[in-house]
């Protein structure tokens, strides 16, 4: 699949996600866009829109608004994106016209009054984020006006910090264990999608995160509160993963031998 189509079909899967979590009627049809594209167009754009407006609605009535573990860049900048679909699309039941002229692509991300954090270009991200390995190394709660809590994770009885080796899109390889079961070694491999217009980073079918940053040592993201040691006033989570080195990697390759079926 070409890495428009791949964009799109992650973006139909986080839309449709989103409206099953809040009860929102959705229907959607495939794309008729034939050839590559950049992975978003008019017709994605109007369901975008369609889904932050029964959002609103739910704020405004007092409800719980879910995003299904799904980061929350993808919905703040997705509608910015403009490409390749000509034909009509309906919104709220009434037929639209596509959008017309050039994309007007944000240069950051904004979670929040406070969170804002420069675009990473896939040609920067992919090579640093692949041929290594990586470990969480934090979890933290974070508020609305930006403040970040005291780390989490050492805390989480029973938790166990997410390892990944990543040699390329097509093959990142999680490491599984348990504290309740010393004996459990199990991989399972994964690709990643990495949406350049958000900061998005999506392994597999696991929830998305939002890269702040990434070095050679270090990377930061942010995604939904971890629910199970979460502060009530918390409306994100900050992730913090190390890079190790291969020697690490092949210490994990050796320990974890069995496939997860």
């Amino acid at each position: 699949m070409e890495r428009g189509k791949r964009i799109c079909s992650v973006l139909k899967d986080v839309r449709k996600k989103i409206a099953e979590e809040n009860e929102i009627e959705y229907v959607t049809s495939e794309c008729q866009h034939k050839g590559d594209c950049a992975g978003t167009c008019p017709k994605c754009e109007a369901e975008v829109r369609y889904l932050e407006s029964q959002l609103a609605r739910r704020r405004m009535a007092g409800r719980t608004v879910r995003l299904a573990g799904i980061s929350l860049g993808i919905a703040a900048v997705a509608p910015a994106l403009v490409s390749c679909d000509k034909g009509y699309v309906a919104v709220d039941g009434e037929m639209e016209p596509p959008l017309s002229g050039d994309p007007v692509i944000p240069n950051n991300v904004q979670l929040g009054e406070n969170l804002i954090f420069d675009l990473i270009p896939a040609e920067e991200f992919i090579p640093r984020f692949s041929n290594g390995g990586w470990v969480e190394a934090g979890i933290y709660d974070v508020y609305p006006d930006g403040r970040t809590g005291n780390e989490i994770m050492s805390s989480i009885d029973g938790y166990v910090a997410r390892m990944y080796a990543v040699k390329s899109e097509d093959s990142v390889k999680e490491y599984i264990s348990s504290n309740a079961d010393p004996e459990l070694r199990e991989f399972v491999m994964h690709k990643f999608t990495y949406l350049s217009y958000g900061n998005n980073l999506i392994i597999g079918q696991n929830p998305g995160l939002t890269i702040a940053s990434i070095n050679d040592e270090e990377m930061v993201c942010y995604g939904d509160v971890f629910s199970r040691h979460a502060s009530p006033d918390a409306f994100l989570g900050k992730y913090v993963f190390k890079r190790v080195d291969e020697e690490t990697v092949a210490q994990w390759d050796a320990e974890y031998v069995t496939p997860r079926e």
